[in-house]
This record gives C-alpha cells, structure tokens and sequence, in this order.
C-alpha cells in the first residue's frame, strides 16, 4: 500500500516547546502536509473531542499538564483508531506502548522518512513493542 500523498495528509502536532513546534510547523508544511498544531494536549484533546479531523497525530511525550503525549496517543487510539500515531521524545527511555517513536534531535529527512514510514503502514500497523518502534537519531 503506497502512503497518501503529503498534501492530502492532515497532521496534528503537540508541541509544548513554541520555537521548536514554529520549526516544526516549518518543516512539515515544507513536505507539503496540512498542519494543525497546538501547545498542549489539552488544546490537542479539545479540539479531537469537538470535532477536528486529522490523518496523523506527531505529538510530544513529555508536556506538562494533562494529557501529556502518550496520554493523548492512547486517546486517539481508543476514539480515532483509523489515525496513524508518532511520537517524539529527547529522553533516552522510549515510551512503552504501540506507537511508533521518533528520538530527538532529528533531522528534517529523518522526520520525513518517519512520517513516510507511519503513513506507509495499516492503521495501527505501525505498533509494537518499543524495540520495533521507528527510532532515529541524528548522527
């Protein structure tokens, strides 16, 4: 199965850190994808629960608040199970679960091929244990 092309792909991101999530944003709508992006999970959450569409979520682990990343993850995986989910984190744990991980600091073609990767697969395909999740670190 080819992935859908980039801009017909909706992207949530959740990012706390402002210049990082504005870089983000950057790069994402660079690669052609329609951004959605907030500050929080509880922005994030709000707009899940009042309606908002979105084809993939590239959320943040670790955010203050609740939900954090993962937190938020489990959701759209229980309410949107048809949404491609990848998280990211700096922290040298991976988060335990089903989704695919992308390790900060990355590159912008190391976030590509990431999304690329996770859009590629079935819906929830991209899971498994932490040792299978997609895992880049900038050389």
């Amino acid at each position: 199965m080819n992935a859908p092309a980039p801009t017909a792909v909706r992207v949530m991101l959740v990012e706390d850190h402002e210049p990082l999530r504005r870089i983000l944003v950057l790069a994402l709508e660079t690669f052609g994808y329609r951004v959605t992006d907030f500050g929080s999970g509880t922005a994030a959450l709000a707009a899940l629960e009042a309606g908002a569409e979105t084809d993939l979520l590239l959320t943040d682990v670790r955010m203050p608040g609740s939900p954090n990343g993962l937190e938020l993850a489990e959701w759209v995986g229980v309410h949107r199970p048809g949404t491609r989910v990848l998280v990211q984190t700096g922290y040298s744990e991976l988060p335990t679960g089903r989704f695919a991980v992308l390790r900060k600091p990355f590159t912008p073609d190391e976030l590509a091929a990431a999304l690329a990767a996770v859009l590629a697969a079935p819906p929830g395909a991209a899971a498994g244990p932490p040792a299978q999740s997609i895992s880049w670190r900038a050389k």
